[in-house]
């Protein structure tokens, strides 16, 4: 299990040197795929999300995923009534996401997709993910690999504006 978690991560950190900082498809909508919150208790729709939004598509086993939820959380704490901030853990079990958010005391929304999804929707093979979208829904960014807090302000600014 851990040789392959091990695998997994080198595989992403790999793609993300293969690609760069962004990469992907170039549509500008989010594609139509069921969430249900960590908690269970919400089910969403991937492109009912309403913009000004920050997405982030996550995993445990991630290195640069977990080292950059904090700065989304110092963000989202800073930005609050501007913008909304959507985690997305692909392909774990609720609950090992929800220990983990637990323990680096992320608080804004948070999705499984258990199954991956949401990763074939965005035709991606890597993680961290980060999406924007403005206040129309459009996607104004689309970043593979990680984000610090700069990063992400100047991404909201560039979203807040195109709105």
């Amino acid at each position: 299990m851990i040789a392959r978690r091990a695998t997994a991560a080198l595989a992403a950190c790999l793609a993300v040197v293969a690609v760069g900082c962004s990469g992907g498809d170039d549509d500008s909508s989010l594609p139509d795929v069921e969430l249900v919150s960590l908690d269970g208790t919400e089910t969403t729709s991937l492109a009912d999300i309403e913009g000004p939004a920050v997405i982030n598509l996550w995993a445990t086993w991630c290195a640069p995923c977990r080292r950059e939820i904090p700065a989304f959380e110092q963000v989202h704490q800073e930005r609050i009534d501007e913008v909304r901030f959507v985690g997305i853990n692909v392909g774990e079990d609720a609950d090992v996401a929800a220990e983990y958010l637990a323990e680096v005391g992320a608080t804004y929304d948070q999705y499984a997709d258990s199954e991956g999804y949401v990763v074939t929707e965005l035709d991606t093979t890597a993680m961290p993910v980060t999406i924007v979208i403005d206040a129309n829904g459009d996607i104004t960014e689309r970043r593979l690999g990680p984000m610090d807090e700069d990063d992400l302000d100047e991404a909201i600014d560039e979203a807040l504006a195109s709105s």
